[in-house]
Protein backbone atom coordinates (compact mmCIF):
# COMPACT_ATOMS: atom_id res chain seq x y z
CA UNK A 1 0.00 0.00 0.00
CA UNK A 2 1.31 3.45 -0.98
CA UNK A 3 1.60 6.15 1.68
CA UNK A 4 -0.60 9.22 1.30
CA UNK A 5 1.47 12.30 0.68
CA UNK A 6 0.76 15.94 1.45
CA UNK A 7 0.49 16.51 -2.31
CA UNK A 8 -2.28 13.87 -2.50
CA UNK A 9 -4.26 15.73 0.14
CA UNK A 10 -3.70 19.17 -1.39
CA UNK A 11 -4.44 18.17 -4.99
CA UNK A 12 -7.24 15.78 -4.03
CA UNK A 13 -5.97 13.11 -6.40
CA UNK A 14 -7.88 9.82 -6.05
CA UNK A 15 -5.79 7.40 -4.04
CA UNK A 16 -7.70 4.17 -4.65
CA UNK A 17 -9.41 4.48 -1.29
CA UNK A 18 -12.97 5.20 -0.25
CA UNK A 19 -13.38 7.99 2.31
CA UNK A 20 -16.25 8.42 4.72
CA UNK A 21 -16.73 11.06 7.39
CA UNK A 22 -19.28 11.83 10.03
CA UNK A 23 -20.17 15.44 10.73
CA UNK A 24 -22.47 17.55 12.85
CA UNK A 25 -24.20 20.51 11.22
CA UNK A 26 -25.57 23.28 13.41
CA UNK A 27 -28.47 25.14 11.78
CA UNK A 28 -30.83 27.88 12.82
CA UNK A 29 -33.79 26.02 14.38
CA UNK A 30 -36.30 27.61 12.00
CA UNK A 31 -34.21 26.46 8.99
CA UNK A 32 -33.35 22.96 10.21
CA UNK A 33 -35.90 21.07 8.09
CA UNK A 34 -34.98 22.97 4.91
CA UNK A 35 -31.26 22.42 5.56
CA UNK A 36 -31.91 18.67 6.05
CA UNK A 37 -33.71 18.54 2.70
CA UNK A 38 -30.84 20.33 0.92
CA UNK A 39 -28.29 18.05 2.59
CA UNK A 40 -30.21 14.94 1.53
CA UNK A 41 -30.10 16.17 -2.10
CA UNK A 42 -26.30 16.54 -2.08
CA UNK A 43 -24.33 13.72 -3.71
CA UNK A 44 -22.44 11.61 -1.16
CA UNK A 45 -24.31 13.08 1.83
CA UNK A 46 -26.72 11.14 4.03
CA UNK A 47 -28.74 12.65 6.87
CA UNK A 48 -28.98 10.27 9.82
CA UNK A 49 -30.73 12.32 12.50
CA UNK A 50 -31.68 15.82 13.53
CA UNK A 51 -32.94 17.38 16.71
CA UNK A 52 -33.59 21.05 17.36
CA UNK A 53 -30.68 22.69 15.54
CA UNK A 54 -28.22 19.76 15.26
CA UNK A 55 -28.04 17.51 12.20
CA UNK A 56 -25.92 14.34 12.06
CA UNK A 57 -24.66 13.41 8.59
CA UNK A 58 -22.14 11.21 6.81
CA UNK A 59 -20.20 12.30 3.74
CA UNK A 60 -18.63 9.81 1.32
CA UNK A 61 -16.20 10.40 -1.52
CA UNK A 62 -13.11 9.27 -3.42
CA UNK A 63 -10.71 11.61 -1.63
CA UNK A 64 -10.31 13.40 1.65
CA UNK A 65 -10.32 16.63 -0.35
CA UNK A 66 -13.79 15.83 -1.69
CA UNK A 67 -15.06 15.42 1.86
CA UNK A 68 -13.54 18.75 2.84
CA UNK A 69 -15.03 20.49 -0.20
CA UNK A 70 -18.47 19.09 0.61
CA UNK A 71 -18.18 20.16 4.24
CA UNK A 72 -17.13 23.65 3.13
CA UNK A 73 -20.13 23.87 0.79
CA UNK A 74 -22.41 22.83 3.66
CA UNK A 75 -20.92 25.41 6.02
CA UNK A 76 -21.85 28.29 3.69
CA UNK A 77 -25.47 27.17 3.10
CA UNK A 78 -28.23 29.56 4.13
CA UNK A 79 -29.40 28.70 7.64
CA UNK A 80 -26.20 26.84 8.59
CA UNK A 81 -24.22 28.22 11.52
CA UNK A 82 -21.43 25.60 11.54
CA UNK A 83 -20.45 22.26 10.00
CA UNK A 84 -17.84 20.21 11.86
CA UNK A 85 -16.22 16.94 10.89
CA UNK A 86 -16.27 14.46 13.75
CA UNK A 87 -14.51 11.42 12.31
CA UNK A 88 -12.95 10.32 9.01
CA UNK A 89 -12.19 6.81 7.83
CA UNK A 90 -10.57 5.59 4.61
CA UNK A 91 -10.33 2.07 3.29
CA UNK A 92 -9.01 0.46 0.14
CA UNK A 93 -11.57 0.18 -2.64
CA UNK A 94 -10.70 -3.53 -2.93
CA UNK A 95 -11.79 -4.09 0.70
CA UNK A 96 -15.23 -2.70 -0.14
CA UNK A 97 -15.84 -5.17 -3.01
Amino acid sequence: MRAITRRDLLTAEPDGRHHISSAVVLALPEHCKAVCERLADMPGVEVHAFEKSRIVITIEGRTSGMLGATLTAISVMDGVLAANMVFEHAEDQEARS
